[in-house]
């Protein structure tokens, strides 16, 4: 598939890799990678544990981002789901993210450390999230945050488990979401689209990864149950407006467009921006190029709108 030229340096020097083949050995590289989680001029960082309902002895660990300066009238709040194929990842794996939508928009953002496939599959992870959520809310007087602007938020797998979290928190009559941001959301286990048969390229996130990460993190559970694959409900309507991030090079894309199609068809509003000659985390994997810095920007603007902030890109 095309790949935007800016691109193409970065990708000469991709290795062919399977993180999924050594997930230990994947998640010491992803946390050498990472961000710190401190505190700094800009940035206080708080690291919080809050038991999970129904699961006994467990306690989830969350990361809690608030700008040093700050008014008394209550922030708005953004709970930022990491990404990571469900194996891998935490708060620090996108600590930088966290720590930009906190210092740009002035908003508080929690980060759940949910827990991780294979030893944890489906629903440890949808239900830490989902207990990050209520958690926010019932703590809201505390914490400084307005329950009226809620906000979900993640990318890739993280962004999975937001369309989930946000279908649950419909179906049970709250915690009341705002807005939500899906950014390269991996959406459909099936992987039968155009674009999951396309994207086979060893040195991208591809068919196989995209597989793998689903068959880690569903593990015999009915991936028509629940919230377990958000791609398979059936009912897509009352749901936050939403804004989705694709790339042209993913085999997620066309599962994330036609996901995109559903939501504004069921009557929700949608903001669908699909960057062409891109891959999976392109963002990530070059966030110098134009076509990061202008996707970056603008899911920011739309963030910051949506969750009743603003944006230092507006200026």
């Amino acid at each position: 598939m095309f790949l935007d030229p800016e691109f193409l340096p970065v990708y000469e020097l991709l290795p062919e890799m399977d993180v999924f083949a050594d997930v230990p050995g994947a998640r010491v590289a992803l946390g050498a990678a990472s961000g710190d989680g401190k505190s700094d001029g800009e940035v206080n960082v708080e690291d919080r544990e809050i038991p999970v309902e129904g699961v006994d002895g467990h306690t989830l660990s969350l990361r809690l981002y608030t700008p040093v300066s700050r008014s008394a009238a209550p922030l708005p709040v953004a709970v930022w789901i990491h990404g990571g194929g469900f194996v891998l990842g935490g708060p620090n794996a996108e600590d930088a993210t966290c720590r930009r939508l906190t210092a740009e928009l002035g908003i508080a953002v929690v980060a759940p450390d949910y827990r991780l496939a294979p030893e944890n599959p489906y629903p440890a992870a949808f239900d830490d999230c989902y207990a990050a959520l209520r958690w926010v809310v019932d703590e809201a007087d505390a914490l400084g945050v307005d329950v009226a602007r809620v906000a979900l938020g993640g990318h890739s797998a993280g962004a999975a488990l937001v369309a989930a979290v946000a279908l649950a928190a419909r179906d049970r009559q709250g915690p009341h979401i705002r807005y939500l941001h899906l950014g390269y959301p991996v959406l459909d286990d099936r992987l039968e689209t155009d674009s999951a048969r396309a994207v086979t390229d060893p040195k991208l996130f591809n068919r196989q990864a995209a597989a793998a990460g689903w068959e880690l993190y569903l593990q015999g559970s009915d991936p028509a149950a629940d919230y377990a694959v958000p791609g398979r409900a059936k009912d897509l309507r009352d749901l936050p407006p939403t804004y989705i991030l694709v790339d042209g090079v993913d085999p997620a894309r066309d599962e994330a467009l036609e996901f995109a199609a559903r939501l504004s068809a069921a009557g929700n509003s949608v903001e669908l921006h699909l960057v062409p000659g891109v891959p999976h985390m392109f963002d990530v994997l070059a966030p110098a190029i134009r076509a990061s810095r202008r996707a970056v920007a603008a899911w920011t603007t739309a963030f910051a709108h949506g969750i009743g902030a603003t944006s230092d890109h507006d200026q």
